[in-house]
């Protein structure tokens, strides 16, 4: 079996790092300079509204969506609210995911482990990744970018193989980094293992013949819960 991992939400718990980038993102594109760096310059109120609709984001443009709603008083209460602000914003995504990764840059480099500590780790799954390591059956897809993930990795002892990490550079979606491995690999679908806390990422792969499953084991909404039982997808609560 081959083993294929998304990064956030699977490996480690992003969501802290990613409300500090998608604030300072934010303040760039309105030409403010408000910016924030550490979890205590956020109010409760603004974390709690911030982490149910963080596993929604299917990339770093997407947090366009979170903080122009937010700005507008827009409420998103299911997928479907929030698939249709990706449509209707759909032409900013782009120019806004650059501003994102401008200032996930300028925050490692004013306290990199600082940065790094912004995503606490799953431990178990760490543990998972370390055994499955010397087997050469392990990959990474991820719409995270490279650095970041081989960053926190290298924190807690893990060196990936540069060709086993598919980052945002160089795709788009889950189904596109299979169809890569199965292709280098020589391995029939079933045999390919995609985990992923995204449900939004695993419906096509499902339908395509991978072998998917739903990682529940961090910050993940009842609504992608439910849509996995409908959708047949194995659920799983810990690694």
């Amino acid at each position: 079996m081959i083993f294929v991992f998304d990064f956030d939400g699977v490996v480690c718990d992003s969501t802290d790092e990613c409300m500090v980038c998608s604030w300072n993102a934010w303040q760039e594109w309105n030409e403010k300079s408000e910016f924030r760096y550490k979890l205590k310059d956020f109010n409760p109120s603004e974390i709690e509204w911030f982490k149910p609709l963080r596993p929604r984001v299917r990339g770093a443009g997407e947090y366009y969506i979170l903080e122009r709603s937010r700005s507008e008083g827009i409420n998103i209460v299911k997928q479907s609210d929030y698939d249709h602000l990706c449509e209707k914003w759909d032409d900013k995504l782009s120019e806004f995911k650059e501003i994102f990764y401008k200032q996930r840059s300028a925050l490692r480099q004013i306290d990199l482990q600082a940065w790094i500590d912004l995503h606490p780790v799953y431990t178990e799954v760490v543990s998972v990744i370390q055994n499955l390591l010397s087997s050469k059956k392990l990959y990474i897809a991820t719409l995270k970018d490279r650095e970041s993930v081989q960053f926190i990795l290298k924190n807690v002892n893990i060196i990936i193989d540069e060709q086993n990490l598919f980052d945002q550079s160089q795709i788009s979606s889950k189904l596109e980094a299979l169809k890569y491995i199965e292709e280098k690999e020589n391995y029939k679908k079933e045999n390919i293992v995609l985990i992923d806390d995204n449900i939004t990422h695993l419906l096509k792969p499902k339908e395509a013949g991978y072998n998917v499953f739903l990682a529940a084991w961090g910050n993940i909404t009842s609504e992608y819960l439910q849509l996995a039982r409908v959708s047949k997808i194995n659920i799983l609560t810990s690694p």
